[in-house]
């Protein structure tokens, strides 16, 4: 069972006459306290009304961005929306029955491709903890890379480094081939 405050929030949030007078209370609380400071500054009060209305615009419009901002306008909107979906399953429910057939073989399938291409493409290279793994690299101002470029430097920079329990090293370059017609081609 939930707690009462729980039940007692959802039966507001489901009962949309209930949120609308609470909003319209709300609104015109506003209002008043608008034409109230309008007219103890001065004006009458047909011009206050006048002037609050200017400056808090149309009411209908303050009360839907009210319940949009709630969140009430989407969850009347979607349990609306279900009870029309329901009512149309019971009119024609040979339709409904191959719409929901539809929808569980593009799910079924979509999750079966997507494990299928995420097993193809994932590959661990007999790395036991891949969260663990950390890339470090260093720059010159030219932006080449100048960490570990020789055996001897990454046995040094290994030797330094105390919190790391493994080290690999890696090159990537850029280089230019040709074949017999001396035509050259750039690999990286």
């Amino acid at each position: 069972m939930l707690p009462r405050g729980i039940r007692r929030l959802f039966r507001l949030e489901l009962d949309p006459s209930r949120v609308a007078r609470a909003i319209d209370d709300e609104l015109r609380f506003h209002f008043e306290r608008q034409v109230e400071k309008y007219v103890a500054s001065g004006l009458d009060r047909a011009e206050a009304v006048r002037q609050a209305r200017l400056k808090v615009g149309g009411l209908q419009q303050l009360k839907e961005e009210c319940r949009e901002a709630r969140g009430t306008f989407t969850l009347e909107t979607m349990i609306r929306d279900l009870g029309y979906a329901l009512r149309m399953a019971r009119k024609n429910p040979l339709f409904a029955l191959a719409a929901i057939t539809a929808i569980g073989l593009g799910i079924g399938v979509n999750t079966a491709v997507f494990t299928i291409v995420s097993g193809a493409l994932s590959f661990d290279a007999g790395i036991e903890d891949p969260g663990r793994v950390v890339v470090a690299s260093a720059t010159d101002t030219l932006g080449r890379n100048v960490l570990s470029r020789s055996d001897p430097e990454l046995r040094s920079f290994r030797s330094q480094v105390k919190t790391v329990i493994n080290l690999a090293a890696y090159r990537y370059d850029v280089v230019k081939v040709s074949d017999k017609s001396g035509l050259q081609e750039r690999y990286s």
